[in-house]
């Protein structure tokens, strides 16, 4: 199946939503150009962290005058960097959600629960204020549980008001503070620059990892291993895709049909679990719908025919086995 762009993958087509995706296989998020954070999961099952205001991002971080960001991955990763350059120094902005690679037992991954960001001084002299929308009725301190029942802790201290939580940080070259949003409690203060620099060298561990098992060597890898690592971040153990909908305050189930493409393009760099695990979903959801409402989408019978043409059937669930003998599976509801 030819490769076609992430936003055909899971939106049909349509603009995909603007920033850049993280996450850590259980939550998700986007970071936006000017480091802000507009939606966010902690556990897509109970949907997306509401801001106490809507019309402000979830968190946003303010310098005075004039500032140029630039946003981008740390290579093979999905740990998002952003650059402030402002008149009198360089900010770096590292916003990332936290997981160790898995051990016997634990299945892929292990998630932490938690959305952290590390700003540091990289040049001069920065001033600047984070702000995050929570409402909290707390004194000013470290950490605080919001209205909502999830956690916030920082570094350095934070006043609370007008339903906002805020702290001001004047940083030299060199400094370092850090931020978190938690399912559970968090300790903030000087320790949790630690806590965090340890879950940032945890993930970038796991997903280097999970880069340098791609077996694809065309002159477009950069660009293929970077669609397929937003790919992993929107699937879901034995359920397929989630597509989120930033806004709505939710995630649902992408279509048969994208779970199918996504398992092409996980197939094609050599990700073997990922295209069996969505070809199992995929397989599963044909057989529970009406087979007379559907109409043929021949991407799952060519995928899991490339799959056996360089792997063999040895280890395909048993279901997968049996689609080897349909060449043409029902995948998209007729129109």
């Amino acid at each position: 199946m030819p490769a076609q762009p992430l936003a055909t993958v899971l939106h049909d087509g349509a603009p995909p939503p603007r920033g850049l995706p993280i996450g850590d296989l259980c939550g998700f998020g986007r970071v936006g150009d000017d480091a802000s954070i507009t939606d966010l999961s902690l556990d897509r099952a109970r949907g997306s962290l509401r801001a106490s205001h809507p019309d402000r991002p979830l968190l946003a971080l303010h310098l005075d005058g004039d500032v140029a960001w630039t946003a981008a991955y740390v290579p093979g990763t999905n740990v998002v960097e952003t650059t402030g350059r402002a008149t009198a120094g360089e900010l770096r902005v590292v916003d990332f959600m936290p997981l160790a690679e898995g051990r016997p037992g634990q299945g892929d991954a292990v998630a932490a629960g938690r959305f952290v960001r590390i700003v540091s001084c990289t040049e001069g002299e920065v001033a600047f204020r984070l702000v995050c929308a929570a409402a909290a009725d707390a004194q000013p301190a470290l950490e605080a549980r919001t209205m909502d029942g999830w956690y916030i802790a920082c570094s350095r201290p934070m006043s609370f008001g007008g339903e906002l939580a805020a702290t001001h940080v004047r940083l030299t070259a060199g400094e370092s503070m850090a931020f978190m949003l938690a399912a559970e409690p968090v300790d903030g203060g000087a320790g949790l620059i630690a806590d965090a620099l340890h879950g940032l060298g945890d993930s970038m561990h796991y997903w280097t990892w999970w880069s340098d098992r791609c077996r694809y060597k065309g002159e477009d890898f950069e660009a293929r291993l970077r669609e397929v690592l937003a790919l992993k971040l929107c699937c879901v153990p034995g359920g397929g895709l989630m597509d989120d909908h930033p806004g709505t305050g939710g995630f649902v189930a992408a279509p048969l049909v994208a779970c199918a493409r996504a398992a092409a393009r996980f197939l094609a760099l050599g990700y073997r679990q990922e295209c069996v695990d969505l070809l199992k979903y995929v397989q599963g959801g044909c057989d529970d719908v009406d087979q007379a409402s559907w109409r043929s989408d021949d991407g799952f019978a060519q995928t899991l025919a490339h799959y056996v043409e360089r792997y063999g059937d040895l280890g395909l669930p048993e279901g997968l086995r049996r689609a080897l003998a349909a060449p043409n599976m029902p995948l998209q509801r007729a129109v």
